[in-house]
């Protein structure tokens, strides 16, 4: 993917990289298939002129053991490599939202610690989820790593909505998590939104089509449509993290839910 880069109220947006992954579709689905999914790891660097955020953070420097047999990473760049060829240095860093706890989404701000001057931002909500999940689910081990860095005093748990910086604005979408948050970048009406999980990629703009690992069904096609309606009247750039090729798009309205539509139409 060629670097995808947008200007949002005097801040730079700047699409990045951690490669793609391929899964079963019945992973994701929890329909028997199949079928191969191909996604796309594309955390966001937010260059504010008040400080560089970095919203969720790929696999890390590997694909987790949990994840063997079940998921294939596949990369040209990893997140330090495709930060570099942006020109930005990991020290430059000063904060990292991650929206929830799954671990392409936590790899290298927490395993390992990639960023020395930054500090991460979790909801409260998505630690307290996971530490009730049994032991082998993915998101219970992100538990003892985020538990080390409050104790470090380089992780924030949050509770609610909470602007990061000036025109970093995390609102709490639960759904596919327990404390998912969205980011809203920018002022006004002048916005843009990166949707996590909650809309990850351009087949999950169909309200109806629910995760096979969303904990919350009914809250996530709630806050779906709510939250891509809002884009929608916006016309508010949206950065889907999952998607493969086009990752930052439009959304409009149809009748059976939303469309992408690039940029500049």
């Amino acid at each position: 993917m060629s670097e995808q880069k947008i200007t949002v109220s005097g801040s730079k947006v700047v699409v990045l990289d951690d490669g793609t992954f391929i899964t079963d579709a019945g992973n994701l689905l929890g329909v028997k298939s199949r079928a191969r999914i191909k996604g796309a790891m594309h955390p966001i660097l937010l260059d504010t002129g008040e400080g560089n955020v970095l919203i969720d953070a790929g696999f890390g420097p590997e694909l987790p053991a949990s994840l063997e047999g079940r998921y294939e990473l596949r990369r040209k760049l990893d997140l330090l490599e495709s930060m570099r060829e942006a020109g930005y240095r990991p020290e430059e860093v000063t904060a990292i939202i991650l929206s929830h706890l799954d671990p392409d989404h936590i790899g290298w701000a927490l395993r390992p610690r990639s960023f020395p001057n930054a500090t991460v931002y979790v909801q409260r909500a998505a630690l307290e989820e996971a530490r009730k999940m049994p032991e082998e689910e993915e998101r219970h081990e992100a538990v003892p790593l985020v538990e080390r860095a409050v104790e470090e005093g380089w992780c924030e748990l949050l509770e609610g909505e909470r602007e990061i910086l000036p025109g970093v604005r995390v609102e709490v979408r639960p759904g596919h998590a327990e404390g998912h948050q969205i980011v809203w970048i920018g002022s006004g009406e002048e916005l843009a939104l990166y949707t996590g999980d909650l809309a990850p990629a351009k087949i999950w703009l169909d309200p109806d089509l629910i995760s096979s690992v969303d904990t919350d069904p009914k809250a996530a096609r709630t806050n779906r449509i709510e939250v891509l309606s809002e884009a929608a009247r916006l016309d508010a750039p949206v950065i889907l993290y999952h998607e493969p090729t086009e990752p930052l798009v439009r959304v409009r309205r149809t009748e059976k839910g939303f469309e992408a539509v690039p940029l500049g139409s």
